[in-house]
C-alpha cells in the first residue's frame, strides 16, 4: 500500500489529536490532586502545548500538498477532488 501525501498527513493529524485528548485527560487529573506540578505533569502540558500549535500547521501543509497535486495525480482521499 503506497500512502500518499494527504492520507500520511491526515493520519499524522488524527493521531496528534487522540494524543492531545489523552494528555488533556492527564492534565485534568493533575489538577484534581491539588499537588504541586510534578515533571511529568509540567512535561504533559509541554508536550500539549506543542501539539497544539502542530495540528493546524499539518492542516495548512495538508491543503498545500493537495493544491499542488496535478489535477489526474489527485489524492483519493483529498477533498477537493
Amino acid at each position: 500500500m503506497t500512502l500518499t501525501p494527504c492520507v500520511l498527513l491526515d493520519t499524522s493529524i488524527a493521531q496528534l489529536r487522540t494524543l492531545a485528548s489523552f494528555l488533556a485527560e492527564e492534565m485534568g487529573e493533575y489538577r484534581d490532586k491539588e499537588e504541586p506540578a510534578s515533571l511529568e505533569a509540567r512535561a504533559c502540558k509541554e508536550i500539549l502545548l506543542t501539539i497544539s500549535v502542530l495540528i493546524p500547521k499539518l492542516q495548512a501543509a495538508r491543503y498545500v500538498v493537495a493544491d499542488e497535486t496535478p489535477a489526474f495525480g489527485r489524492c483519493v482521499s483529498c477533498d477537493d477532488i
